[in-house]
C-alpha cells in the first residue's frame, strides 16, 4: 500500500517515548471498558469498518459490536488495519452510503 508521504512526515516527527505513551494509554482507555460498550452507550448510529487482513485487531471481534444499537458493521476483504489508505474507495462509499442512510437522504456518491 502507499503511504501519503504527509503521513510518513507527520510519524517521523513523533518520538518514541510519545508513541509508547499513546499505546499504553489507548490499550488501558480500551481495558478499562471496550469500544463497543461506549458506543452503544451513545444511542447513535454507529458504522465499524473491519480488514478482514487486519494483524493488529482480530476481524472477528466484530461480532462485539452486535451489542451496540444502530450499529452497521462492515468487513472489508483484503484489507488490513487502515481501511481509508488501504482502500479509500470503498471506505468513502460505506461512509457516504452511511451518513446518507443515517439522514435518511439518499447518498451522493462523486464521480471520478
Amino acid at each position: 500500500m502507499d503511504v501519503p508521504d504527509d503521513a510518513i512526515a507527520d510519524l517521523k516527527g513523533i518520538t518514541y517515548r510519545a508513541f509508547r505513551t499513546v499505546l499504553r494509554r489507548n490499550g488501558a482507555y480500551i481495558a478499562e471498558r471496550s469500544v463497543p460498550e461506549r458506543l452503544a452507550a451513545l444511542d447513535v448510529p454507529v458504522l465499524v469498518i473491519f480488514g478482514t487482513a487486519d494483524p493488529r485487531w482480530e476481524p472477528s471481534s466484530a461480532h462485539q459490536y452486535d451489542a451496540v444499537p444502530n450499529a452497521w458493521v462492515e468487513l472489508l476483504p483484503g484489507v488490513g488495519h487502515i481501511p481509508m489508505l488501504e482502500a479509500p474507495e470503498m471506505t468513502s462509499e460505506l461512509l457516504l452510503g452511511f451518513t446518507a442512510t443515517a439522514a435518511d437522504t439518499p447518498p451522493v456518491i462523486p464521480q471520478a
